[in-house]
């Protein structure tokens, strides 16, 4: 009854004349309101410098909350509070504009500017943001978009010629990643000299490598100490801070990338090897040189033959004996070495072994930003084939990174980072190489079949032959080969990380803490198969015969004659059996595969917590922050082998197999010339913890945008040192002051300076070397007779063990001109290295010969520019726009202090270390030529006071202030030049690197004191590479050693490598990319359903110009012996980037 009382009570309420006439108000109000709403509303369009909408800019009414973003076509509505209001338009890169908007207006249509402000950049430290303009230190900000501007497939790569004082020259032509990279110098004898790679705020242990290179928003390139000092320890070297990608639209934005990269086949011309024509006239010469000295030699190389040791003589030289000795005919020896002078083992190699080398790599990033949840998932996927055939290798990256905003007062990032990289090689073994066979051998026959070539082992061996041993065949042929022996790895690196932000109640006070876990396993494995002609090398090598005495029933015996004999001994054991002798035959390696693995499993966790306070109050301004840090690492390794190993049934004869003769192998069935060596015998393991703690300091003061000043203070402490409690920590710190000359009101007349800042810092960053201790360590191992463990010492203690030091000053200036046509920075900087570690010598009744303490000192101390021009400005698409990028670095580097003093003039000659020269100086003899004394030519040297000896180097009559310096190794300049064009779309620019100031040694080959001998010129153990230059001794050339037989005319040759005639300099400039990239139209990309869409073309490695004479490419040349690496081939890139 209640409810229906309601029900009537409502009812008439409608019906009744007071109930219409709320009505008819209700409806005069709510026209009145939309009309209200009609007046206040403003709709209208963002375009940006070309004319073309400008989707994700902000748009917000000032002085009040209300704000709205422009949608794919630049469109927006907004309603305002009233009837005459101002809108602020911003988008990143945009300058911000204010608009006031008369009383009447409905629609507006803003063109935006882009934004070429230098002060406005954030500079990303990894603990804090900092304006640039408020910033004291030396600082490299590269964004995502500069970093997406080439190609290259790995960030390090990327990196060159970006950032001045970055160089990416190292003698170690196989390091990448930040191995490949050192900023400013190096400053350490033994530490680690790469840069601290920093992600997300927190470093990350897998280093450059495990970024994925398309997910980077910014870069930040710490390299003072103001800048870096907050790292503490490991900040010595520089700093890489990567900020990732997150969503920054309110719309789910999806970005895919494709990228495919086609290199040239590999040329191996800068190797000067010789040809096949050329080795069969170095064997002639080598012949005909001992004939005529005497034709005993060529009796006692016959000799050599027929008893037993022909192989050791080359194929040459047997036929040369065969002719000698009237086996052979003339016409025949030389219808023979003709045919054999067309061969080209090295391409039938590379026909069988080299392809076109294919690299594609695929990017797809979903971002997505809501209310409360803005998430980023990325994934990428890389393919190639290595530029070997039946080679793979493939890398799957898997990223997410959410933002999740729980209440106002607290904010909660969390991301996941899953790389696997997998690949799939051959393994190495002695004969797989390209000069393994002499150039003038062949793997085919005449009638294309392949070849059974001698490798190790001579074929005709007798004892091969002998079916009681069991021997396999020996011989070789690498097509074969290539079906077999391959290594698979793979890595697999999982970071997870979570960061959780709380703002406090007072205003600008926040605390944060973050927690990184990273986990990074790799697993190396191996598998020689059982029919390769490793496994069957080892199996002949390793097998031995002894002869055994065996009691053997004797089938003569009379049983008869025996029971009639009363004096028949029946306790005699040995009654009725003879005594024979047999051959015992032991194939210590078992038949079957051999499986080798390596694994390595490494944890690594950080936290920090930190608390930050950030306020202004009217002309100051005041940032400072506090915290500590805990850092773990724990790796352990295992390695194993299985020899007998069974693919199919998954067993394996370990327990078959003979380790004691593998271990101490003694002569095996094929006597005394084969030694035996080479079968795999490691198992071992390891476990190594470590434990860091910190706590840290920092506050940045900023008076009216003008003046500024900086400081930060971090201890460090770690389980390597604390022997001494006093050098368990290791404080640093830094300060740094900076001058906005730009804001001064004296300056504002001058209207063409848009930024001038003066900035100065000084501080104390510290190195750490994770392999020392200041503890007695040692290592347990298994002895190998008895089985017990045994230890063996490793490092003796020192407990004054500590932190390797470096101060560093910097000076600089940050401009920007001609409304920042022209914008830049200048640095000069000190770095002084002390405590650096290194070794000194023990007396060695002490039971060390060395030990490694704090003592040694460096220094260095450079230039670098920075400029960027934009020589003509493009406002719209259809304008011509002409840039150009140029930076340059001098670092002049120095060691002042060494604790190690050579005992010899040889020794100093060979060490890196020099007292009062550059760290990597190249020392030499100063040589005065080849000098005859009695038949024997000796190497000539002069001394420091031009007198030729011609002693032995490594004899005392060498001293220390005969050695010549002859440069450093290390790039003293570097540099690039990066011009860009842009017009209609179309964008064309290049990449120029430059390095000098260094030096290299060239062209040793001809001094190989072991080219050839008395046998000819054999590829002993695979090793049949020969240089053409070999041949210029027989041709005349009296500067240059003999090589063969003549060769032992020659004495202490082999030091002829340090000759200063052969330093070249080792300086320059390769055109490293040519791009051309074309940007489609909006309205083209809108028409097709996407927001972006762009294509390019690159041309890697175009040209080289070097400086030396001989026309070396400088990077493919070991300075410090002069041997040859090879090039990078020249490639081609094509890339496709959309978004939707």
């Amino acid at each position: 009854m209640k409810h229906l009382a309601y029900f009537l009570i409502g009812m008439w309420s409608i019906v009744s004349p007071s109930g219409i006439w709320a009505q008819t108000k209700t409806e005069k109000s709510l026209v009145k309101e939309i009309k209200d709403i009609e007046e206040k509303t403003i709709v209208g369009t963002i375009l940006d410098e070309n004319s073309e909408p400008l989707p994700g800019a902000t748009v917000r009414v000032k002085g009040t909350q209300i704000g709205t973003v422009t949608d794919i076509e630049g469109n927006f509505s907004i309603q305002t509070n009233s009837q005459a209001s101002t809108l602020i338009i911003s988008y990143i890169g945009m300058k911000t504009q204010t608009l006031h908007l008369p009383k009447e207006t409905k629609y507006v249509r803003i063109q935006m500017e882009p934004d070429v402000t230098l002060m406005d950049e954030v500079i990303v430290t990894g603990y804090q943001n900092i304006k640039r303009e408020n910033a004291t230190g030396s600082y490299q900000l590269i964004g995502g978009k500069e970093m997406d501007s080439r190609y290259t497939g790995d960030i390090a790569s990327n990196l060159e010629g970006r950032v001045p004082g970055l160089v990416a020259v190292t003698p170690d032509p196989y390091a990448t990643g930040e191995d490949a990279l050192s900023i400013r110098g190096i400053g350490t004898f033994e530490a680690r000299t790469s840069p601290l790679i920093v992600v997300d705020g927190l470093p990350i242990e897998g280093g450059l490598n495990t970024v994925n290179p398309y997910d980077i928003d910014n870069i930040t390139v710490l390299k003072d100490a103001a800048a870096s000092a907050i790292y503490g320890a490991r900040a010595s070297n520089g700093v890489i801070v990567i900020t990732t990608k997150r969503a920054k639209e309110d719309r789910m934005s999806i970005d895919f990338n494709a990228d495919l990269v086609i290199s040239e086949r590999q040329n191996y011309d800068n190797y000067n090897w010789a040809s096949a024509a050329d080795i069969i006239q170095l064997e002639k010469y080598n012949f005909n040189a001992m004939l005529n000295e005497d034709p005993n030699l060529i009796q006692q190389q016959i000799d050599y033959a027929n008893n037993g040791m022909i192989s050791n003589q080359s194929q040459v030289m047997r036929l040369l004996l065969q002719n000698y000795q009237g086996l052979l005919s003339d016409a025949d020896l030389n219808a023979t070495l003709d045919k054999w002078s067309r061969n080209d083992y090295r391409k039938e190699w590379q026909d069988m072994h080299d392809r076109t080398k294919i690299n594609h790599q695929y990017n797809l990033g979903i971002r997505v930003k809501g209310k409360n949840l803005s998430s980023s998932i990325v994934v990428n996927y890389m393919g190639g084939n290595m530029g070997a055939k039946r080679e793979n290798e493939s890398s799957l990256t898997f990223s997410y990174n959410g933002d999740l905003k729980v209440t106002p007062w607290w904010n909660l990032s969390f991301g996941v980072n899953v790389l696997n990289n997998r690949s799939k090689t051959h393994a190495s073994t002695s004969y797989n190489a390209m000069n393994s066979f002499m150039a003038y051998e062949s793997m085919y026959n005449d009638d294309g079949s392949l070849k059974r070539m001698e490798a190790d082992i001579y074929p005709g061996e007798e004892v091969l032959g002998n079916s009681l041993y069991g021997l396999k065949d020996p011989t070789y042929n690498f097509a074969e080969e290539m079906n077999y022996n391959f290594t698979k790895y793979r890595y697999t690196n999982v970071r997870t990380n979570v960061k959780t932000l709380f703002h406090l109640p007072v205003e600008g006070w926040t605390a944060q803490a973050q927690f990184q876990y990273e986990d990074i396993t790799s697993r190396t494995q191996t598998r020689y198969d059982n029919a390769s002609h490793f496994m069957r090398s080892l199996y002949d090598l390793y097998t031995t015969a002894s002869q055994v005495s065996e009691w053997v029933a004797d089938p003569n015996f009379d049983w008869d004659s025996a029971l009639m004999d009363p004096n028949t001994d029946w306790s005699d054991p040995y009654l009725g059996m003879m005594q024979v002798i047999n051959t015992q035959v032991n194939h210590a390696v078992p038949d079957g595969d051999l499986l080798s693995t390596g694994n390595v499993s490494s944890q690594f966790y950080t936290f920090r917590a930190q608390t930050q306070y950030t306020r202004e109050f009217g002309l100051h301004a005041v940032d400072a922050l506090a915290g500590f840090e805990y850092r773990q690492t724990h790796t352990t390794t295992d390695n194993d082998l299985r020899y007998g190993y069974n693919d199919q049934t998954q067993t394996n004869l370990n327990l078959l197999t003979d380790w004691a003769f593998i271990n101490n192998p003694t002569t095996g069935v094929l006597g005394t010339n084969y030694p035996v060596f080479g079968a795999p015998s490691s198992f071992d393991t390891s476990d190594i913890l470590h434990r860091y703690y910190s706590y840290y300091f920092t506050a940045n003061y900023v008076y009216d945008q003008r003046y500024s000043l900086f400081g930060s203070y971090r201890v460090d402490r770690t389980d390597l040192f604390g022997a001494d409690p006093k050098f368990r920590g290791r404080p640093l710190w830094s300060a740094g002051v900076s001058w906005n000359l730009n804001n001064e009101s004296f300056m504002k007349p001058i209207t063409w300076i848009n930024a001038l800042k003066l900035r100065a810092s000084f501080g104390l960053t510290g190195n750490i070397d994770s392999s020392v201790s200041s503890y007695l360590t040692a290592s347990i191992g298994t002895n190998r007779y008895n089985g017990e463990n045994q230890g063996s010492l490793q490092t003796p203690p020192n407990d004054q063990l500590r932190w390797e030091k470096t101060k560093t000053w910097n000076v600089g200036i940050d401009f920007g001109l001609l409304d920042y046509r022209l914008n830049g920075s200048v640095d000069l900087y000190a770095k002084s290295g002390s405590d650096l570690l290194t070794n000194t010598d023990l007396d060695p009744t002490t039971g060390w010969t060395s030990l490694t303490i704090n003592s040694g000192e460096m220094t260095n101390k450079g230039v670098e520019l920075q400029l960027n021009g934009n020589i003509l400005r493009a406002r719209k698409r259809s304008q011509l726009g002409i840039g150009l990028g140029f930076n340059f670095a001098y670092n002049k580097n120095k060691v002042t202090k060494v604790s190690h003093y050579p005992e010899s003039g040889y020794e100093y000659l060979t060490m890196s270390l020099h007292e009062g020269y550059p760290l990597n100086s190249l020392f030499s003899i100063d040589y005065a030529g080849m000098v005859e004394q009695d038949g024997t030519y000796f190497l000539g040297w002069r001394d420091k006071n031009g007198e030729v000896h011609t002693e032995s180097v490594a004899s005392g009559t060498f001293t220390e202030e005969d050695a010549v310096f002859s440069g450093t190794y290390t790039p003293t300049i570097s540099g690039a030049i990066t011009p860009e064009i842009t017009w209609q779309g179309f964008t064309l620019s290049a990449m120029f690197n430059f390095y000098g100031g260094h030096y290299m040694r060239t062209r040793n080959d001809a001094w190989s004191s072991s080219a050839g001998s008395g046998s000819g010129y054999k590829n002993t153990f695979g090793q049949g590479e020969l240089s053409k230059d070999l041949l210029q001794y027989w041709e005349g050339n009296t500067d240059v050693p003999a090589n063969g037989y003549m060769s032992i005319h020659y004495t202490n040759t082999q030091y002829g490598i340090y000759r200063n005639t052969n330093v070249e300099h080792a300086g320059y400039v390769k055109l490293r990319n040519i791009v051309l990239g074309y940007n489609f139209d909006k309205r083209i990309c809108r028409a097709i359903g996407l927001n972006d869409l762009r294509i390019r073309f690159q041309m890697n490695n175009v040209c080289t110009w070097a400086r030396n004479s001989l026309g070396l490419d400088p990077e493919a040349v070991n300075p410090v012996n002069g041997s040859n690496y090879n090039t990078v081939p020249r490639s081609y890139t094509m890339s496709v980037y959309f978004n939707l």
